[in-house]
């Protein structure tokens, strides 16, 4: 059984200011505290499909991400699978008509064990999700030159 969570916002910032923010990976914990470490392993400076990220997160091990799925400017997506749960990310950037943009953050945990992981991490995975999305907003915005 497929454990998921789903948040979005609106942020106040073009769309190709969010994309700078959301797929410069190696940045993340320069604006988010759910991140402790981002580094893009092998030879790319950006993400592509493909691309392994090795992710630190406060309170778990390291993870290996790998880039699954990418849309430039409009998001990516990434998983990572341990012994019995795989996890699935992804983050969306919907153009809005007025010039701002909705981010949607997705993850979703399936696998034997994900019912586990589930009842013991679920609730900080959920807390780490909407910390990002605080983050994307706030530096996006900040670099766009809004506060809302």
């Amino acid at each position: 059984m497929a454990h998921a969570y789903r948040t979005g916002a609106r942020i106040e910032a073009p769309a190709d200011v969010v994309w700078q923010v959301l797929s410069d990976v190696e940045r993340m914990p320069t604006w988010t505290s759910s991140m402790s470490r981002v580094l893009l392993l092998g030879p790319e400076t950006t993400i592509v499909v493909g691309s392994r990220v090795e992710i630190w997160q406060p309170g778990l091990p390291k993870a290996i991400w790998v880039v699954d799925g990418l849309t430039e400017g409009f998001g990516f997506s990434w998983s990572s699978s341990t012994p019995g749960v795989r996890t699935g990310a992804a983050h969306r950037i919907t153009p809005l008509p007025d010039g701002a943009c909705e981010v949607t953050l997705a993850v979703a945990q399936s696998g034997m064990l994900a019912g586990l992981t589930n009842l013991v991490l679920g609730s900080k995975a959920r807390e780490f999700v909407d910390t990002e999305l605080a983050g994307i907003k706030a530096e996006s915005e900040l670099r766009a030159g809004n506060k809302s």
